[in-house]
């Protein structure tokens, strides 16, 4: 089992420049808890949920992204095998993984795509 068998290709990106407000909508709105932040095309970042969380005030909410963000990102290759991939989300505890193809950002996978992947329903459409 190959990490693109089972990742979500349809991902919702920021730039670091995005807000902290903008990202948290985005979020809501994407019905999604990690945001991949691109600047020119490359992956620079991961904005999650609980990135957010501490952004309450009104001066932390006008933060960009880049304040806020994880960096460098964890990432996996999409024909990495999943059981890697796995390995990496529970070693450093973390519950997403960027998935990068010829260095360019391809999809996303998540807690939710590898328990997905145990009942071997590929997600390619996502």
């Amino acid at each position: 089992m190959k990490v693109r068998e089972y990742m979500t290709v349809d991902v919702t990106t920021v730039t670091a420049t995005t807000t902290v407000t903008g990202a948290a909508q985005l979020m809501r709105s994407s019905g999604v808890r990690h945001l991949p932040v691109l600047h020119a095309g490359e992956l620079v970042g991961i904005v999650s949920d609980r990135d957010l969380l501490g952004a309450h005030d009104e001066a932390a909410q006008l933060q960009r992204v880049s304040t806020v963000m994880s960096s460098p990102v964890n990432t996996v290759d999409a024909d990495q095998p999943l059981a890697d991939a796995v390995r990496t989300i529970l070693s450093r505890r973390i519950s997403a993984l960027p998935v990068l193809e010829d260095g360019r950002l391809a999809g996303i996978l998540t807690t939710t795509d590898c328990l997905l992947a145990l009942q071997h329903e590929p997600q390619r459409d996502r």
